[in-house]
């Protein structure tokens, strides 16, 4: 009882088998649809006065859609390593209970759907190239920055839909958002440092270690700069600045407590960062009601 569930028939189409496809797409925990998607609804919302807003349920259906089929995807080359780490060794492929084979087409029909929950295809231009960041743990300590350069392709296309081109200042917004990115998932990383280094497996906090903290700081230092530099030019009011202001704060917690040893405090401090972005969501219309009248 509370147990770890027996494996079942690799691909069985009983109980076990139908639930290893909706926990292949992660949708048993949606706090990670939220980890991803709701930076991107802040990068709209600071980009577009009304519209940002308005997108922000079909960014969530497309993020929850194609996320999951991401990470789905990644579990089958990672199946072996996975098996081998306590807090990702119950996972569909890692487990035995969903085979390969089906787990990579029902991700592809999944990732083939999404696009049209955004109703234009180019959302998906930079997601296949995010396939190969299980590949590259094997070659070098940095994949998360090639994983969140593919992903968060979809924050500067949403940016050129609201406003018709990218420029420099969509350029930086990118930027600080993939330095955002960056920095909690070396965090989400420290949780499993130890079976990483076992299973030898590449990461940032395989390779930091203690020294962790430092280069998450100062990734997210380049993601507050751009939020205050970003209110004036976007016509806000006084009232968004408490805003960067609180998150600047709750990333610099996150920082001070996430111990690289620490699994548990990385774990908490991973996953506060839905809460960073709803503080910038809450902050742009505030600030737009306040240069009212």
């Amino acid at each position: 009882m509370g147990g770890a569930e027996p494996c079942r028939p690799v691909g069985g189409a009983g109980p076990a088998g139908v639930r290893a496809y909706p926990e292949l797409l992660r949708l048993d925990r949606p706090v990670g649809t939220w980890l991803l998607v709701v930076p991107w609804i802040a990068v709209a919302a600071l980009a577009g006065p009304g519209d940002g807003i308005v997108l922000g349920p079909l960014l969530l259906g497309y993020g929850a859609l194609s996320g999951g089929a991401a990470c789905g995807l990644n579990d089958v080359p990672d199946a072996r390593f996975d098996a081998q780490v306590p807090r990702t060794a119950g996972r569909p492929v890692a487990s035995g209970r969903l085979a390969a084979g089906r787990a990579v087409a029902f991700c592809g029909a999944v990732r083939a759907f999404a696009p049209l929950v955004m109703a234009f295809r180019s959302v998906e231009a930079g997601a296949p190239v995010a396939a190969v960041c299980p590949y590259l743990k094997r070659i070098t300590h940095w994949p998360h920055l090639w994983l969140w350069i593919t992903v968060n392709w979809t924050a500067p296309l949403v940016y050129v839909l609201l406003t018709g081109g990218l420029g420099p200042d969509g350029r930086v917004r990118y930027g600080a958002l993939i330095c955002w990115a960056v920095g909690t998932d070396v965090i989400y990383a420290c949780q499993d440092r130890e079976a990483d280094v076992r299973a030898g497996v590449r990461s940032a906090a395989v390779l930091l270690g203690w020294r962790s903290r430092l280069p998450v700081g100062v990734a997210y230092a380049l993601w507050v700069a751009p939020l205050a530099r970003f209110g004036v030019p976007a016509g806000l009011g006084a009232l968004y600045w408490p805003g960067p202001c609180l998150v600047a704060g709750q990333l610099g917690r996150q920082v001070r407590r996430a111990v690289p040893v620490d699994v548990a405090a990385c774990g908490r401090a991973f996953a506060t960062r839905p809460l960073c972005g709803l503080l910038i969501l809450v902050a742009v219309p505030a600030g737009r009601v306040g240069t009212l009248g």
